[in-house]
C-alpha cells in the first residue's frame, strides 16, 4: 500500500478508499526542510579548477584494473577515473584530514609493509598548500597530501562492464553552444512557435508535445516511469516509514500553478550525470543527451550519486523525442 510514489507519501491513513491508487492529501505533519533539486543557476561559462587534496597511491591503478578495484573498495568515491584525453586514476578529498586518514592506509591496500600510524595528524608544509604526515621513526619518513586541481571525473558510466556515454531521449534536440560541466538547464536555446525558451522549458515542452491526450492537452510523462527506489514516507502519525517508491508515468506540470499537486510528483529536468560529483566538483554538463524528465522525488534520490546502470540503460534505449 505504501509502494508507489504516486500514493505512498501520505501514508496508510490518507490513501483513498478501497485501495485507490490516486494520491491522497498530505498529512498535517511539520514541514520538513526542502532539498533543492531543480535550481536556476543560469547559463555559466567554463568552471574554475576544482582544488582538492590528493593522496599518493602505490602501483599504477590507471592501468592495473585489479589494483584500481582494491583502492575503490578501500576508499570508495574519493577514487575515480578522470576524463579523456588521458584518463588517470587518483583519489581526491575535500579536506586534508580526510586525505591523511586514508593516505596512511595505502600500503596495506597495495599489499606492502604498513605505515606507522602513531604519529600526529597532517601538518601544513610551510610556504605551500600541501600537507604532510610522518609515517615512520625518521622524520624524513612521511607522506605528502597534494593540494591541486582535481581533474574532472569521466562522464562515462560503466554499464555491463563497458564505459558508456549517456545519450538520453532528448539526444536529437540541437545542442546549445554553452555546454559546460556543472551548467544547469537554464540557458536560452530552443524555439517553440517562434518564442525563445530556456533549455529546461524547451525540454518540458517537447515532452508535452509528445504526450497529448484526447483533448489535445499535453501531459508531461516521466522518462523513467516504473523505476523503483528505496524511500521513506510519512504516515498518519507523522512518522517516517521505510518503503519502496515507484516512479509514475504522468507527472504534475510545474508550469500549471492552478493544478493541485503533490510536490514530490512535480516534473523536473534531471542531469543523468549529476552537475556535481562526490567532491562537489563540476561534473555533468547541460547537454540535451544528459537530460531526463523525472519527478522531484526521484530527482532528489539521485542527487549527486553516480547514475545507476538501470537508469542509463533505460534512457539510452528510449526512443528519441522529436524536436
Amino acid at each position: 500500500m505504501l509502494g508507489m510514489l504516486v500514493w505512498g507519501f501520505g501514508g496508510a491513513g490518507v490513501i483513498g478508499a478501497c485501495g485507490s491508487k490516486e494520491p491522497g492529501p498530505l498529512p498535517s505533519c511539520p514541514t520538513q526542510p526542502d532539498t533543492p533539486t531543480d535550481t536556476k543557476a543560469g547559463c555559466a561559462t567554463m568552471p574554475d579548477p576544482c582544488f582538492r587534496y590528493r593522496i599518493q597511491l602505490m602501483g599504477n591503478p590507471s592501468t592495473d584494473l585489479a589494483l584500481r578495484a582494491k583502492y575503490i573498495a578501500a576508499f570508495s568515491t574519493a577514487c575515480y577515473v578522470s576524463d579523456a584525453p588521458t584518463p588517470t586514476f587518483n583519489c581526491f578529498y575535500k579536506t586534508p584530514q580526510e586525505a591523511c586518514d586514508d593516505g596512511v592506509l595505502v600500503p596495506e591496500v597495495f599489499g606492502a609493509a604498513p605505515y606507522d600510524k602513531n604519529y600526529p595528524a597532517c601538518e601544513r608544509i610551510p610556504g605551500t598548500e600541501n600537507d604532510s604526515r610522518q609515517v615512520g621513526p625518521d622524520p624524513a619518513n612521511n607522506i605528502t597530501i597534494y593540494y591541486e586541481p582535481a581533474p574532472r571525473q569521466t562522464p562515462l558510466v560503466e554499464v555491463d562492464g563497458v564505459p558508456m556515454e549517456v545519450s538520453g531521449p532528448y539526444r536529437n534536440l540541437p545542442e546549445l553552444k554553452d555546454l559546460w560541466p556543472g551548467n544547469d538547464f537554464y540557458c536560452y536555446g530552443g524555439m517553440v512557435d517562434g518564442t525563445p525558451l530556456r533549455q529546461r522549458d524547451w525540454i518540458l515542452q517537447v515532452n508535452r508535445n509528445a504526450h497529448k491526450g484526447d483533448a489535445g492537452v499535453g501531459e508531461i510523462h516521466s522518462d523513467l516511469a516504473g523505476f523503483k527506489w528505496p524511500c521513506t514516507v510519512m504516515n498518519e502519525n507523522c512518522e517516517e516509514v521505510a518503503t519502496e517508491c515507484e516512479e509514475p508515468l504522468v507527472l504534475h506540470d510545474p508550469d500549471n500553478e492552478k493544478a493541485p499537486f503533490h510536490p514530490d510528483l512535480v516534473a523536473q529536468v534531471h542531469h543523468v550525470v549529476p552537475m556535481k560529483d562526490k567532491r562537489s566538483c563540476s561534473w555533468g554538463t547541460n547537454s540535451n543527451k544528459n537530460a531526463a524528465v523525472i519527478s522531484r522525488g526521484l530527482n532528489r534520490h539521485f542527487t549527486n550519486d553516480d547514475p545507476p546502470e538501470e537508469e542509463v540503460k533505460r534512457l539510452n534505449n528510449a526512443p528519441a523525442y522529436t524536436p
